[in-house]
């Protein structure tokens, strides 16, 4: 009898403690390289869209590439930058844009990761022009890992 209400209060603490636990984000646990599509708009510009690749390294290292459409206005740009990642699986990242090499533009963004860091979700919370002048903007990025599941 003893044995079984020890058995019984094991099986009960399990059922409670097991939801709770769960992986904690990190920079080395959203690693990796991922596709993503920006949408959006800058108001009094116009729509912005965008598609391109960036990996993030286990120090939060960014470094990429994507095709932007800005009112119309087609270019290839890069980009790097730093992530930080906190344990909730949410983040910040600030990039700096180049065109041809020239600086066109630094953008904050809060980025929040699901699926166990193999996808993501941000919003441009400040994109800076390097005049200084900052850009109202309403835009979103989704992101995925390249070939994430060969990972798992």
């Amino acid at each position: 009898m003893k044995t079984t209400r020890i058995l019984a209060l094991m099986m009960w603490s399990i059922f409670i403690v097991v939801p709770g636990l769960h992986a904690a984000c990190s920079t080395a646990s959203t690693a990796g390289r991922f596709g993503f599509t920006t949408t959006g708009s800058i108001p009094a510009v116009g729509p912005v869209a965008a598609t391109g690749i960036f990996t993030q390294d286990a120090s939060g290292n960014i470094t990429g590439t994507q095709t932007r459409s800005l009112n119309g206005s087609v270019a290839d740009e890069t980009f790097t930058g730093t992530a930080t990642v906190n344990s909730d699986c949410t983040g910040t990242d600030t990039v700096q844009v180049f065109q041809d090499g020239s600086l066109v533009r630094t953008t904050t963004l809060h980025v929040v990761y699901d699926d166990n860091g193999r996808e993501a979700r941000a919003i441009f919370t400040s994109p800076v022009l390097p005049n200084g002048v900052s850009l109202p903007s309403i835009i979103t990025i989704e992101a995925r890992k390249l070939f994430s599941r060969e990972a798992d």
